[in-house]
């Protein structure tokens, strides 16, 4: 800031004596001479040029850095774009990771499909020999009814040993206490020969499947005898 010189005027001792003798009208308490005003303005001069004086002293405005202000822009820059390189890195991996999982996906439903078609192959090759026996029999139908009836009783028996090879069993029903879970009421017979609530014939045979019930036995049970 430019500093405003101000003119302060000088007096030599005489005059500073002159200044300071009180005419008689200044004595009496009447209007101050010219001269009483005159000793005064340096007074105000002298505090016009203090406070031009502290306003220059005043710290100045700091100059803007333009360098440093680059820098740190460009180091801005540069972690910005590491920033998207870094980005663009975690989207690529997302992106594979989601073809990898749409691959596996695919690749184990190709699996399953595949091993359920080789496990129907196989089930309907054990039934084979079963169509086999049953041609058999009618082939010789003709012969005697005891041994189309042996030859039935055989099928029988094979086709229940292959599924029992596939986790299928026949559920116990007739002399055992009736089980809602398993077996299913078609009639109450009322009879003393059997206990209250056993089954007392079997209707229909049920099986279950690898401790699940495949099908429930129908059966008829014994209830109280009237009187």
């Amino acid at each position: 800031m430019a500093r405003k010189r101000v003119k302060v005027p000088v007096y030599t001792e005489e005059e500073k004596a002159a200044d300071t003798r009180e005419t008689p009208a200044q004595a009496e308490g009447t209007e101050e001479s010219p001269a009483a005003e005159t000793a005064e303005t340096p007074t105000a001069e002298a505090e016009v040029v203090e406070e031009q004086a502290q306003e220059s002293e005043a710290p100045a405005t700091e100059e803007v850095d333009v360098a440093a202000l680059l820098e740190e822009v460009k180091m801005l820059k540069e972690q910005l774009e590491a920033a998207r390189a870094e980005a663009a890195e975690y989207k690529d991996r997302y992106l594979r990771a989601v073809a990898e999982m749409d691959n596996m996906r695919k690749r184990l439903e190709k699996r399953y499909a595949d091993e359920a078609e080789q496990e129907k192959k196989r089930f309907l090759r054990s039934l084979l020999p079963l169509v086999d026996n049953l041609e058999m029999v009618l082939k010789h139908s003709d012969s005697d009814a005891e041994v189309l009836r042996q030859g039935v009783a055989m099928i029988v028996q094979e086709l229940m040993r292959t599924l029992e090879r596939e986790g299928v069993r026949p559920i116990k029903s007739v002399g055992e206490r009736f089980d809602p879970f398993v077996h299913e009421a078609v009639e109450v017979v009322e009879t003393d020969e059997y206990p209250l609530d056993t089954v007392v014939e079997e209707v229909q045979k049920g099986y279950t499947y690898k401790q699940d019930l495949l099908r429930p036995a129908r059966v008829r049970v014994a209830g109280k005898a009237s009187s």
